[in-house]
């Protein structure tokens, strides 16, 4: 045990393993930025990082069944970029397609670096999760960050070493009418020794869903997302 795991960190640098794992039935997080018209259609879809062509036609085909709701500017719907986030079981359902656990819009990854593992816990082999609440302004930027939830599943060291990353961490806004807009956005930090399943790192965010270790969550985004089961799967 060596390193502080950042699922969320391992998405922005390394997008391409995510994409394989899919492909070898392990699950799995992908990101498109999406450009919708002020009626929510899709004009534009483009995956934020290299996946192999049959996946990206499979989800692009996915996406085109699910309706979005635009952003509003001086109280109506506006052309909006968000950035749609999908959760996959990495095994294939009854009809043969992903199973899709979640779909999320909200600001892209721009870049998120691991926390330092603490010296005192990385001995001792503690792990432990961390959920953050971060402010995001329209540049992307982390203006402030706070602990998400009364009670966070890990040492206060742990903790802090989660909260002194996210300082630095950059997103991609989303945009209304042409206008990067500020965002909030909640993720879990999970230090660990073992090696993470589906489950690993569980944690409730808001309205009292419960998330996986995968899954990052605008508290207000721009645009919405409607699958047709919701914005979440059981899981």
């Amino acid at each position: 045990m060596k390193h502080a795991i950042l699922f969320a960190s391992l998405l922005a640098a390394g997008a391409t393993l995510f994409a394989q794992a899919a492909d070898a039935g392990q699950p799995a997080a992908h990101t498109f930025a999406l450009d919708l018209d002020a009626r929510g259609q899709v004009t534009a879809i483009e995956p934020t990082e290299t996946m192999p062509a049959e996946l990206r036609k499979e989800l692009e085909a996915r996406i085109g069944q699910w309706a979005f709701t635009p952003a509003t500017f001086d109280g109506q719907p506006a052309a909006t970029r968000t950035y749609l986030r999908i959760t996959t079981a990495g095994n294939r359902g009854p009809d043969g397609m992903l199973k899709v656990l979640s779909a999320t819009t909200g600001p892209g990854v721009a870049s998120l670096s691991n926390p330092a593992y603490p010296t005192s816990e990385l001995r001792r082999g503690e792990g432990g999760i961390v959920v953050l609440q971060l402010a995001v302004d329209a540049r992307g930027e982390v203006t402030d960050v706070a602990f998400y939830g009364e009670r966070q599943r890990a040492s206060r060291t742990l903790a802090n070493a989660a909260r002194d990353a996210a300082r630095d961490w950059r997103f991609k806004p989303e945009t209304v009418n042409g206008t990067a807009i500020a965002s909030t956005v909640v993720l879990p930090v999970c230090f660990m020794a073992t090696t993470p399943t589906l489950s690993t790192c569980a944690w409730q965010g808001p309205d009292a869903k419960n998330f996986n270790r995968m899954d990052i969550v605008a508290v207000d985004p721009a645009a919405r997302v409607d699958t047709g089961i919701g914005q979440f799967a059981s899981n």
